[in-house]
């Protein structure tokens, strides 16, 4: 299954207490005030709150790690966006939406790209985009070798501009990887397949994934060929939303849930002797109003490597998310998972049950009516089990 990444393109920077303006329609920018010549352009709903005043009338924009830029139509710009502004089309640069996002935007394409911490190739890297990935776009620079700013996981980075463009073909990838005369073509294109493959549907997603394990196993890279086939079929065979009752009956047969000392938690959960037998005695508590996870007389309750919903009236403990080490496990089916357990392993016994994937987390997801359970692992190895709860 495709992650949706959310990454907002970020114009100015705040310098100060300026009065936020926008752009109610595509605006050209310049390099000076004359307007000599054409360096971007603003999309509608671009934000700007650097700026200052030139002969009263022109905006002279500053931006991150770049020169101002220059606004000569300043009556596309205004406090505020209105349904009835008069919007001209969108440059033809730029996809306005499709069924990928609904404003502004493009993609990446190439595998991995780097998202660093300022705009230049010595900086550090601070995450990696996925090809196919959508980057929503407030300012265009016209220069090719110019660097875009994006905020990802609440940090705000820059890629390099020339490595965004239309969406990537699967089609055109895979003969692209068909035709490849050298072994660095070949390792390109099987790679820039499989990301793709992560931000796209199921059914391409599976045979993105088959492609790459076909290029593993001509390298000798079993292990990789294994997981691949194993996500690949665990997508296909992910269930429909009528068949989350699947997750309820395995837990009323308790065979599904987490465990500590091989014993599963019970169904109202485990009492605080146990707990503190195998987990030690609690670090903190407390009970946080806006948690959806929380119900009448419930709150927060810290262990060491485990966190627990308690419920004041049964004086229970509900396991909510748990660090794979000592006797902390998870139960599905008739296997037993713990820190030992890996990815091939946890793929065997989940799939059927599996509902998403997300390789950039390097987690799983299943899920039922109310709530998932996310399978996160670290070097291979199963590191923490999650109960997300839907809010």
């Amino acid at each position: 299954m495709k992650k949706s990444f959310f990454l907002l393109l970020l114009v100015t920077i705040t310098s100060n207490a300026q009065e936020r303006k926008f752009v109610t329609t595509p605006t050209i920018a310049y390099n000076n005030e004359k307007a000599t010549k054409a360096v971007g352009i603003f999309m509608r709903g671009a934000m700007i709150d650097s700026y200052e005043m030139v002969n009263g009338y022109i905006y002279k924009v500053h931006l991150n790690y770049s020169d101002p830029v220059y606004i000569t139509e300043t009556y596309n710009i205004k406090d505020h966006l209105r349904s009835n502004d008069e919007v001209s089309p969108t440059p033809s640069a730029i996809i306005d939406e499709d069924q990928y996002y609904g404003s502004p935007h493009l993609f990446t394409n190439v595998a991995g790209l780097k998202v660093r911490e300022y705009p230049n190739t010595n900086s550090l890297v601070i995450s990696t985009l996925l090809n196919g990935t959508v980057v929503p776009i407030d300012y265009y620079p016209y220069d090719p070798e110019a660097w875009l700013e994006v905020k990802i996981d609440e940090r705000t980075g820059y890629i390099p501009k020339k490595f965004i463009g239309e969406r990537p073909s699967l089609v055109d990838l895979k003969q692209s990887y068909k035709t490849a005369k050298t072994p660095e073509d070949e390792k390109k294109y099987a790679e820039r397949i499989l990301e793709l493959g992560w931000n796209s549907d199921r059914i391409d997603n599976a045979e993105s994934l088959k492609i790459f394990a076909d290029y593993a196993k001509k390298n000798n890279l079993t292990e990789i060929a294994e997981i691949c086939l194993l996500q690949a079929e665990a997508l296909k065979k992910a269930p429909f939303e009528e068949q989350s009752f699947t997750v309820e009956k395995l837990i009323k047969k308790k065979q599904f849930g987490f465990t500590l000392n091989n014993e599963i938690e019970p169904e109202n959960g485990f009492k605080k002797s146990f707990l503190e037998q195998h987990l030690g005695k609690i670090v903190k508590s407390y009970s946080d109003l806006d948690d959806c996870g929380l119900g009448d007389y419930e709150g927060n309750v810290f262990f060491n490597s485990a966190e627990c919903i308690s419920h004041d009236v049964n004086k229970t403990y509900k396991l909510r998310n748990m660090e794979m080490i000592n006797s902390n496990g998870f139960k599905i089916k008739d296997v037993l998972l713990n820190g030992e357990t890996t990815e091939k392993e946890f793929l065997k016994s989940a799939i059927g049950l599996i509902s998403s994937i997300y390789v950039q987390q390097n987690s799983y997801y299943i899920a039922n009516d109310y709530m998932a359970y996310e399978f996160q692992f670290k070097n291979g190895k199963l590191a923490k089990v999650s109960a997300i709860y839907y809010c």
